[in-house]
């Protein structure tokens, strides 16, 4: 948007609510518009999970309840857990479609509001750019790394050592990393085989656990 559409959306503001405190706030958030849609952009969320924000997450569990306010608490405090390096991570054991990809994308986007970089990609996608460009830079230097259904992927040799890379890295550095997974944090390890422990071991070193395990969602609205 232009500065004259930015101006004119202020005076409209200020028309309907003449209070300047909060004509204040409302334009210090317009101005972060432009940094959160290049950040949003970088992300590579698509369109479809753009729309996974909290406002739209929708409980219908107890399980669902307190899943949300991790996670909303998570992103709040995200500078806290850079200082600590840590993660979060959402469990299914073994349930599909209770909410753990939406919320992920929630979190990342509430963080970005923050003006912080984040990626989110699936763990199949990552692999398959890995594997394509013979470059993990992108997966170590983003602020926030968001990797869902991690444990979908085969866990040959090769796909282990990238992994571990990357989670190591991201250790080391103090980076948050958030992850989704449809089984346990003892299936993620199955999976890795004789890295698993090795892998587990750099998500685990300082975590929050969501579990979301329950009903499918998407079939009660269908």
């Amino acid at each position: 948007m232009s500065n004259e559409e930015y101006r004119q959306m202020a005076d409209d503001f200020f028309e309907k609510t003449n209070d300047l405190v909060a004509l204040h706030e409302y334009c210090q958030n317009l101005l972060k518009i432009p940094t959160l849609q290049r950040l949003l952009d970088k992300s590579k969320i698509n369109k479809r999970f753009q729309e996974c924000t909290f406002d739209k997450y929708k409980t219908t569990t107890d399980a669902q309840v307190k899943a949300k306010q991790q996670a909303i608490d998570y992103a709040r405090n995200i500078k806290e857990h850079f200082e600590t390096g840590t993660n979060l991570i959402f469990t299914g054991n073994g349930c599909v479609g209770t909410g753990k990809t939406h919320l992920a994308c929630a979190v990342a986007q509430e963080v970005m509001k923050q003006g912080i970089p984040s990626k989110f990609i699936n763990v199949t996608s990552m692999i398959s750019e890995i594997k394509e460009k013979f470059d993990i830079t992108e997966y170590l230097e983003v602020d926030l790394l968001v990797i869902d259904d991690l444990g979908k992927e085969k866990g040959t040799e090769w796909v282990c050592e990238q992994i571990y890379s990357i989670l190591n890295s991201r250790y080391e550095a103090k980076k948050p990393t958030v992850i989704t997974t449809e089984g346990s944090i003892d299936d993620l390890e199955y999976n890795y085989g004789k890295n698993g422990n090795a892998i587990i071991s750099r998500l685990v070193q300082k975590f929050v656990l969501v579990d979301l395990s329950g009903s499918d969602f998407r079939k009660q609205r269908s």
